[in-house]
C-alpha cells in the first residue's frame, strides 16, 4: 500500500472555487424532510480491516477498469461509489457495496435510479427528498454534512438529542467519502477516478451536461527545484478546490489512513512528486 508521500506544505495558496450549490433555506427544509424519515445514521464504527475501493469520476476510469477489477478481486475490497460512478460500475458489472451522495439537487435523484440488492445507500440528510424516494425499500443510512452550519448543527442537536456525527471538511462528495468511509471503520483507501483535472475533453468519465460549459484554468505542477518535471493540467475552478481539500484532508487526517490515489491526474501526480502548484494568470 502506497502512503502519502507529498509536503502538504509546498502547496501555495491559491484561488480555487468550491461550495454548497442549494441555497441555505432549502438545503435546511430538505434535512427536516430527510431526519424524520426513521432512518439509521451513519456513526463511528471499529475499524474492520477491509479495504474501501473508492471509485470517483475523473475521466480516467476509463483507462483504469482493468486495475479497477483487479483491485477488487483482493480479499475484503468493497466497492464505494459515488454519484455517477454507480451507474458506470453497473453497466461493466462491478456491483457496488456502498453508494455516497452528497449534492442537495432533485435533478441528482437520476443517480440511484437503478436498485442494487444488498447495496448500501449513503445519503447526506440535505440530499433532494426524491433522492431518498427513490431508494425507499432499499438498505439506506443517513450522514450529515453540515453544510448549513449552525443552523443544521442546532437542528440536529434537537431532532437526535445532540448524538449525531457530522462529516465535514470537503466541497466534494469523494473528499467527503473518505471521511465518511473512515468513520464508517475503513482506513485503507484504493482510490480511482480523484483525478481533479480534464483529461481531452471530458470532465467526468461519463456524460454530466451541468459541468460541460465549465471554466477551464491551466494548472501546472511544478517539483521543488525541478521544472523539467513540470505537468500542465486543465482545471476547473471545482477541480483545484478539490485537490486544495484533499491536501488539507491528509494534513489534518492523514494519521488515519491510508490512502492510494490511481491514475496521473492532478492529484495522484501531486503525490507521486511532492509537487506545488503554479496557475497560469489569464
Amino acid at each position: 500500500m502506497t502512503e502519502p508521500v507529498f509536503d502538504i506544505t509546498k502547496v501555495q495558496e491559491i484561488e480555487t472555487k468550491g461550495g454548497v450549490n442549494t441555497g441555505e433555506d432549502t438545503l435546511l427544509e430538505q434535512i427536516d424532510i430527510n431526519i424524520r424519515r426513521g432512518l439509521p445514521q451513519a456513526r463511528p464504527y471499529m475499524l474492520n480491516g477491509q479495504t474501501a475501493v473508492l471509485i470517483a469520476g475523473g475521466p480516467s476510469l476509463k483507462y483504469l477498469e482493468k486495475d479497477i477489477l483487479n483491485t477488487i478481486w483482493r480479499p475484503g475490497g468493497k466497492v464505494i461509489t459515488v454519484n455517477g460512478t454507480y451507474q458506470w460500475c453497473l453497466d461493466r458489472n462491478i456491483r457496488p457495496s456502498a453508494m455516497v451522495m452528497l449534492d442537495a439537487r432533485q435533478f441528482n435523484s437520476r443517480f440511484v435510479k437503478e436498485p442494487v440488492l444488498d447495496c448500501q445507500y449513503l445519503l447526506a440528510a440535505q440530499c433532494h427528498p426524491d433522492t431518498f424516494e427513490m431508494c425507499r425499500g432499499r438498505k439506506v443510512t443517513i450522514w450529515h454534512a453540515a453544510s448549513a452550519g449552525d443552523r443544521e448543527i442546532e437542528l440536529l442537536d434537537k431532532y437526535y438529542f445532540k448524538k449525531h456525527y457530522p462529516v465535514t471538511l470537503g466541497t466534494t462528495v469523494s473528499i467527503r467519502a473518505i471521511s465518511l468511509m473512515r468513520m464508517l471503520g475503513f482506513e485503507t483507501f484504493e482510490i480511482f477516478g480523484l483525478d481533479s483535472c480534464w483529461v481531452g475533453d471530458e470532465h467526468h468519465a461519463y456524460q454530466q451536461a451541468e459541468n460541460n460549459n465549465d471554466k477551464i484554468v491551466p494548472v501546472w505542477t511544478r517539483p521543488q527545484g525541478r521544472d523539467d518535471l513540470a505537468t500542465r493540467f486543465l482545471c476547473s475552478p471545482w477541480h483545484v478546490k478539490q485537490a486544495e481539500d484533499f491536501l488539507f484532508l491528509v494534513k489534518e487526517r492523514g494519521e488515519m489512513f491510508r490512502l492510494n490515489v490511481h491514475g496521473a491526474g492532478l492529484i495522484a501526480t501531486m503525490i507521486r512528486t511532492g509537487a506545488e502548484l503554479d496557475i497560469e494568470e489569464n
